[in-house]
């Protein structure tokens, strides 16, 4: 039992032994002036002896709340300049041909064919028809389609007075067929069943020529076709002609607007 006793007996363990009872008995060794009141009077080597181990880790603890958005810092200084790009290649050229008419690439209405290195188009001509048939009415020689209104304007000056004044009005697409009396009028009031439209918005029913009064002093005694003057009332498939009289002690002058549709 003594040989066991001594084998664990050292310096370091009295040492920490007579620390301890230094600690317990402090009151009997104050008036002796030996009381120890701090860590700092025991050596650190003793100190290393008497501390314990670390415990393990607590668990981790919930996230704290998300802090204010910090403030936007300042704009970076402009970079550098980037090397400059190596030269692109040489363009390609275009090259045009003639497509005639028969040819399949434009469903045998002729155009042109044009070619940039390996891409085609083709621009090719618009729908033809013979006079009085459907066609493009964008064409030169093309007719106004069935059920497609055109519009336009018309306006007149002082004329001398008393006397008649005579105003023409064109049709850009022109009519297939000329329209008789009974399918042109004049409107200087409410719409009519032929012309439902107004000076600002002129529409006219299909066959039907409707000319708007605007303003003006003159009074309108006939629509009639410029093919055969004043006298037959009616229009031509290219435009028609407005006949205005005066009083006699009256300087004549007017505007209106016109619509069209084909029948």
């Amino acid at each position: 039992m003594l040989s066991k006793i001594r084998r664990h007996v050292t310096y370091t363990n009295i040492a920490v032994t007579l620390a301890l009872v230094f600690a317990m008995t402090g009151g009997a060794y104050a008036a002796s002036k030996i009381l120890i009141t701090s860590t700092k009077q025991i050596s650190p080597k003793v100190l290393k002896q008497l501390r314990g181990k670390a415990g393990p880790a607590g668990k981790e603890g919930p996230a704290g709340k998300e802090g204010p958005a910090g403030k936007e810092g300042k704009a970076g200084v402009a970079g550098t300049p980037g090397a400059p790009g190596s030269p692109g290649g040489p363009g390609e050229s275009v090259t045009a041909k003639e497509v005639k008419s028969g040819d399949t690439a434009c469903n045998k209405l002729g155009g042109g064919e044009f070619k940039v290195g390996t891409t085609t188009t083709f621009a090719c001509n618009g729908k033809e028809g013979p006079e009085g048939a459907e066609g493009s009415p964008w064409t030169a020689g093309g007719m106004l389609p069935k059920g497609k209104t055109e519009t336009g304007t018309y306006a007149f000056g002082v004329g001398a007075l008393g006397k008649n004044i005579l105003v023409s009005i064109s049709f850009n697409i022109p009519l297939a067929a000329v329209l008789d009396g009974a399918h042109v009028h004049f409107v200087t009031g409410a719409p009519t069943s032929e012309c439902k439209g107004t000076f600002a918005k002129p529409t006219a029913e299909p066959g039907h020529l409707c000319v708007y009064q605007g303003s003006g002093n003159g009074k309108l005694f006939q629509i009639f076709p410029p093919s055969k003057g004043p006298g037959s009332a009616g229009a031509d498939p290219s435009g028609a002609g407005l006949a205005f009289t005066a009083e006699p002690t009256e300087e004549i002058q007017g505007y209106g607007a016109w619509a069209v549709t084909a029948p």
